[in-house]
C-alpha cells in the first residue's frame, strides 16, 4: 500500500511567492512596455518610409527630384489621402496575422503635422533637390567651371552696337543734307564764284557695311530666328500663363524651411538644370515645352518666344565681345577707317569720319556676332574674345553674312551654347529660376494622361508625422495608462510616435 505524502505552504513562504511573482510580472511588464514603444517606433519609421517610397515616378524619371503627389493623380489638396494610406502600411505591419506584432500593439491614427511642398519659400525646396540630384564630389569643380563662363562673358564691357551705327548713319544722312543744301544755295545765287560741282560727291562702296547692317536688322526685327537658324526646324509649343505655379494662387505647406542658398547651392542647381532640362541643342524628349532651359532664362509661353529671347541676349553679349575684338586690332580699325573715308570724306571732317568709323565698326561686330550664334545653335564653340585668325566676316562683303548657312569659325576650345546659358541663368535670381523651374515640371506631368490633375503646389518633399497607438497591459493592472482624454480605457496603454522626413 502506497503511501500518501502530504505537503504543506507556510504563510510566511507564501507571501513570500507574492512579492517574488509581483516582482516577475512588474519586470515583464516593464520589458513589454519597453519593447512596446521600440515597436510602435519601428512601426512609424516602416509606414513613413513606404509612404515617403510612393514618390512621382515620371518626376523622378525625367528630373530627378523626389517628391509625394498628395493628390495621388486626383485634384485632392492636403495631407489627407496620405495621412490614411501611412495609417494603412502601420496596421499592416503591426497586424498580428499580417505583420509580427507579438506585442500586441494597435495602430489608432495618424496625422502629418508639418509638411513642406515644392513651391514653398519661392521653390526653395526645387533648389535644394536639385543641388542634391547634382553629381556629388564635383561641387567646386561645377563651381569653378560656371564660375568661369560667367566671368569670361560678363566681364566684358557691354556696349549697344545698334545706337552706335544708327548714330554713324544719322551723322552720315545729315552731312549729306547739308551737301545738297550747299549745292542748292551754289545754284541759286548769283555769285560766280560759287558753283555746286565746287562740292565733293560722298563716295561708294560696292557693299557698305551700314547698309548691310540695316538689311540684318530688319530681318532680324521681323523673324529673330530666320537671321540665326532654319524657322521650320523651330518648336511652336506654347502654354497658358496664368495657370502656371510662378503666376497664379498657391497652396501651401506649414512647415518652415530654411532657404539660405548660396552660391555652392545655386551653381550646382544651375549644373543640375542644364544637366536635366532640355534646350535647343539638347531634347531629353519631355512631354510639354521643347526648350526648357530657354524658358528659365526668358520665361514667354512659347518655345519660339523663349528661344529668341535667348538669341538676343546672346547676340549682345557677342556683340560686346567682337567690338572689343575690332578696337584691339589696328589692322581691323584701318580697314573701316578707309570706309568711313570712302563715305564721309566729302566733308572734310575728321569728327564725322570718326564717328562713321564707329558705326562701321559697330556693324562688323553685329555681323560677326549673328554668324557665331549661328555656329553656337549647331553645337559649335565660339572663343570668348576672337583674335584675328578666329574672325570670320569680311567688312566689304558684309551683305553675304544674310545666308542663314553662313557660319563663324568653329574653335577647339572655347565657349559653347550650354555655357551661355549658364551665365544667362546666372544673373537670374534663384527663386525666379526655381519657380520657372517648377513650371516647366508641371507643365510636363499635365501634359500625359496619367498625371494631367497633378500641380507641384500640392507634392509634399518633407514632413512630420505622427502615428498614435494602444495597447492593453498583459501582467499587471497595476500598470495601467489612464492618461488624457476620458475617453481612454483604464488598463491601456496610449503613446504616439513622430517621424521626420524630407528627400
Amino acid at each position: 500500500m502506497q503511501k500518501k505524502l502530504k505537503g504543506s505552504l507556510s504563510v510566511f513562504f507564501a507571501l513570500i511567492m507574492v512579492a517574488v511573482m509581483g516582482l516577475i510580472f512588474t519586470m515583464s511588464e516593464c520589458i513589454r512596455l519597453y519593447e512596446l514603444h521600440a515597436f510602435a517606433q519601428e512601426y512609424t519609421d516602416m509606414a513613413v518610409d513606404s509612404a515617403f517610397s510612393e514618390y512621382n515616378p515620371y518626376l523622378w524619371t525625367n528630373y530627378k527630384i523626389l517628391a509625394v503627389d498628395l493628390g495621388y493623380g486626383s485634384e485632392n489638396k492636403g495631407p489627407g489621402i496620405m495621412e490614411q494610406k501611412t495609417l494603412d502600411y502601420c496596421k499592416y505591419n503591426s497586424s498580428v496575422e499580417s505583420g509580427h506584432n507579438y506585442a500586441r500593439l494597435s495602430t489608432d491614427g495618424c496625422k502629418v503635422n508639418r509638411y513642406s511642398v515644392l513651391t514653398d519659400s519661392d521653390g526653395a525646396a526645387i533648389i535644394t533637390l536639385g543641388a542634391k540630384a547634382a553629381k556629388e564630389g564635383m561641387a567646386a569643380q561645377i563651381i569653378d567651371g560656371v564660375q568661369g563662363h560667367i566671368d569670361s562673358i560678363n566681364n566684358i564691357e557691354k556696349i549697344s552696337v545698334e545706337d552706335k551705327a544708327n548714330s554713324a548713319k544719322k551723322s552720315l544722312n545729315d552731312a549729306k543734307r547739308d551737301l545738297e543744301r550747299k549745292k542748292r544755295e551754289a545754284e541759286e545765287d548769283d555769285d560766280p564764284r560759287t558753283k555746286p560741282e565746287d562740292y565733293p560727291s560722298p563716295g561708294r562702296v560696292e557693299d557698305n557695311p551700314l547698309d548691310a547692317f540695316d538689311v540684318l536688322k530688319e530681318s532680324f526685327s521681323r523673324s529673330v530666328l530666320a537671321t540665326v537658324t532654319n524657322v521650320d526646324s523651330v518648336s511652336e509649343k506654347e502654354v497658358v500663363e496664368d495657370q502656371l505655379p510662378s503666376h497664379r494662387t498657391l497652396s501651401r505647406g506649414n512647415m518652415q524651411q530654411t532657404t539660405d542658398a548660396g552660391i555652392v547651392d545655386k551653381a550646382l542647381f544651375i549644373d543640375y538644370l542644364l544637366t536635366n532640362y532640355s534646350r535647343f541643342d539638347k531634347d531629353r524628349k519631355h512631354d510639354g515645352l521643347k526648350y526648357e532651359v530657354e524658358y528659365l532664362v526668358a520665361g514667354q509661353h512659347t518655345d519660339s518666344q523663349n528661344l529668341a529671347r535667348v538669341v538676343e541676349e546672346i547676340l549682345f553679349l557677342r556683340e560686346a565681345a567682337n567690338f572689343a575684338t575690332i578696337m584691339s586690332s589696328t589692322l581691323m580699325q584701318k580697314e573701316a577707317y578707309d570706309i568711313a573715308v570712302v563715305l564721309a570724306g566729302f566733308t572734310g571732317n575728321p569728327v564725322i569720319i570718326e564717328a562713321l568709323q564707329a558705326g562701321i565698326i559697330a556693324a562688323w561686330a553685329y555681323a560677326e556676332s549673328t554668324l557665331d550664334v549661328r555656329l553656337l545653335l549647331c553645337g559649335g564653340k565660339v572663343p570668348a574674345v576672337k583674335n584675328l585668325d578666329q574672325w570670320t566676316s569680311d567688312i566689304w562683303h558684309l551683305s553675304s553674312m544674310k545666308n542663314v548657312n553662313v557660319k563663324a569659325k568653329n574653335v577647339d576650345s572655347g565657349l559653347t551654347y550650354k555655357d551661355f546659358l549658364s551665365a544667362l541663368l546666372a544673373v537670374h535670381s534663384k527663386s525666379k529660376i526655381a519657380m520657372r523651374a517648377l513650371d516647366v515640371m508641371e507643365i510636363a506631368l499635365n501634359s500625359t494622361e496619367d498625371y494631367k490633375a497633378v500641380k507641384v503646389d500640392n507634392m509634399l518633399w518633407a514632413a512630420d508625422v505622427e502615428l498614435s497607438f494602444s495597447a492593453s497591459e498583459m501582467f499587471l493592472s497595476i500598470f495601467s495608462r489612464n492618461q488624457g482624454t476620458a475617453e481612454q480605457i483604464p488598463g491601456q496603454y496610449y503613446f504616439a510616435k513622430t517621424r521626420y522626413l524630407s528627400y
